[in-house]
């Protein structure tokens, strides 16, 4: 596999979050190459999300290569366990060389066509979370699915 590439939109803010994804992006670093790309966000008002979507969605895009695994993190995807996370993981990067990038939106979410432009989707949950914190979340679980396909005791049933 060529590793795993990150894009989300936006600078991350919060310090303790700043903390969190350099923690993750450690550990996961020994198992596999992990690249993280932060795109510009959109300047808006919170009143024409749409047009940023849009804009946003043309950076996010403009990330992406043609062969590359795309999975967009998105509330409506699906939901896998652990278990079922790390074995989709081990598909999706047996996929000869390709890159596989997972996509974070920003705070209103994704424009359609990145929707289009994914391979699959996935949440995280159901509940809604601020999108600077799915980072941590995520960098966490596929830190967790790694561990779990390396053999490594992290995760605990």
């Amino acid at each position: 596999m060529a590793g795993t590439r990150l894009v989300w939109v936006g600078k991350t803010q919060e310090a303790f979050v700043g903390d969190g994804i350099e923690h993750y992006r450690r550990r996961i670093l020994p198992l596999q190459p992990l690249e993280i790309v932060e795109v510009k966000a959109a300047a808006h008002s919170g009143r024409d999300t749409a047009t940023a979507r849009q804009r946003e969605a043309g950076h996010i895009l403009g990330k992406l290569h043609p062969r590359d695994t795309v999975v967009l993190l998105d509330e409506k995807g699906k939901t896998p366990d652990t278990a079922q996370f790390a074995r989709q993981l081990k598909e999706w990067s047996g996929q000869g060389g390709r890159t596989l990038t997972f996509i974070i939106g920003g705070a209103y979410g994704v424009d359609d066509s990145v929707r289009e432009r994914a391979d699959a989707s996935m949440a995280l949950s159901r509940l809604t979370f601020p999108h600077q914190l799915v980072r941590v979340l995520f960098l966490e679980q596929l830190y967790r699915a790694l561990s779990l396909n390396a053999g490594h005791g992290y995760h605990h049933e």
